[in-house]
């Protein structure tokens, strides 16, 4: 098992730097002024186009998140569905168990050897 973390982590790394240094040449290339203007208000605002470009990409990645996790509802319920079955299969099992040992053990006869 920490042999697939480490490697998760070190293909995370691998993953991670390009597009680090991507979004940062991105951003220096991109310092230009641009007006942005919100259609129902009168005034606009003069941004640098990385920082549009940035929020775009940033929005979208928290879009994409919620989308992520709201479809992922059903499995993680079931998935709590299925643990509590199985725990409550367990304790029975467990109190069945100690039922029969009860029993075994108030039955047999003394050893008198």
């Amino acid at each position: 098992m920490a042999r697939q973390s480490r490697l998760a982590r070190a293909i995370a790394s691998i993953l991670t730097l390009p597009i680090t240094i991507a979004i940062v040449l991105f951003a220096v290339s991109n310092r230009q002024l641009v007006d942005l203007h919100f259609w129902p208000l009168p005034d606009s605002l003069e941004v640098p186009v990385y920082s549009v470009g940035l929020l775009t990409m940033l929005a979208g990645f928290l879009i994409g998140g919620v989308v992520a996790w709201f479809s992922a509802l059903e499995t993680r319920q079931r998935a709590r569905t299925a643990e509590r079955k199985l725990q409550q299969a367990l304790e029975n099992s467990l109190s069945d168990t100690r039922g029969e040992t009860t029993r075994t053990t108030a039955i047999s006869p003394p050893n008198n050897a």
